[in-house]
């Protein structure tokens, strides 16, 4: 019996337009190219997670099916935009969609590692941000080309051979105070929590996963009452929507953190911070140098 007299060729499409369809909500674009034959199927996905969900899907409903999938996500870029003299914003959804349905990604400032480059559809480009992110540049943005940089890992952060200062991370952090609150921003318009322990770090030269889950699993764990300069404090909001967050300690029992409730880069106590959010884990970035104080 082949997989089209079972019906099966059929129940594949099926869950394929459904992927399409979640993916083009999200990102405006499906970027799932797969097509289902005899034996299987072949094609290429943007993100991981839709291969993963792919195939647990095949092996649910074909197990015995071959699954070729490429997952742009994974490739190795050659060539980069490099953030020129103004921010480039990364944006969830294509950039030639509805302006109100819009939602950064990430942002890039001039300086900051380049956005390797995936795919292009229609003048748009799909890169890879420093730190993990996928998403689209329009073809108007400020940038230039030039070629692409090794990342690290995902969940792993790229620590220089030569350490970093946890000072450096604690004063890039406090110049960011009173900054607005904007969901994927870098220190551009406005900054989100995952956006300022990026930045931080950046600034000492350790590139950080980019969003608050992938943070969680930077470095060791340490305990609560074991806190240093600049460890990250991965939390969730106390309520019903347990929305991830993430802060930056700072010496003597103090927080900083890109707010969404009070829309602003705040600095309070830990005892305060804890009021409203549960801590999860506390991570602590390997190659510390403390310079003299």
């Amino acid at each position: 019996m082949i997989a089209g007299e079972s019906g099966l060729v059929p129940a594949l499409e099926g869950e394929i337009d459904r992927l399409r369809g979640e993916a083009t909500s999200r990102y405006g674009e499906a970027l799932i190219e797969v097509k289902v034959s005899s034996d299987g199927i072949r094609g290429t996905v943007a993100l991981a997670a839709q291969a993963v969900e792919l195939r647990r899907r095949v092996t649910e409903l074909w197990p015995d099916a071959k699954c070729r999938l490429l997952v742009l996500a994974s490739r190795r870029p050659r060539i980069a935009l490099y953030p020129e003299a103004s921010p480039l914003d990364i944006w969830r959804r294509r950039p030639d969609g509805d302006p109100e349905r819009q939602e950064l990604t990430t942002q890039l400032l001039p300086g900051d590692p380049p956005a390797g480059l995936l795919a292009v559809r229609d003048g748009q480009y799909l890169v890879k941000a420093p730190g993990e992110a996928v998403g689209w540049v329009s073809q108007g943005a400020d940038y230039g080309w030039g070629p692409a940089l090794p990342q690290p890992a995902p969940g792993v952060a790229a620590i220089p051979s030569s350490g970093w200062d946890p000072l450096v991370v604690r004063q890039a952090a406090l110049d960011l105070l009173g900054r607005p609150y904007v969901f994927g921003g870098t220190g551009g318009q406005g900054i989100d929590c995952s956006g300022l322990s990026w930045r931080a770090y950046l600034k000492a030269g350790v590139l950080l996963p980019r969003n608050s889950r992938a943070q969680r699993t930077v470095g060791e764990r340490v305990r609560l009452a074991a806190l240093r300069d600049a460890d990250l404090i991965c939390a969730v909001h106390r309520g019903p929507k347990r929305t991830s967050h993430v802060a930056l300690y700072l010496a003597h029992d103090d927080v900083i953190h890109a707010c969404s409730e009070c829309n602003e880069v705040r600095r309070e106590r830990l005892r305060d911070f804890r009021e409203r959010y549960q801590v999860v884990t506390v991570r602590r970035v390997p190659g510390a140098v403390a310079s003299p104080r």
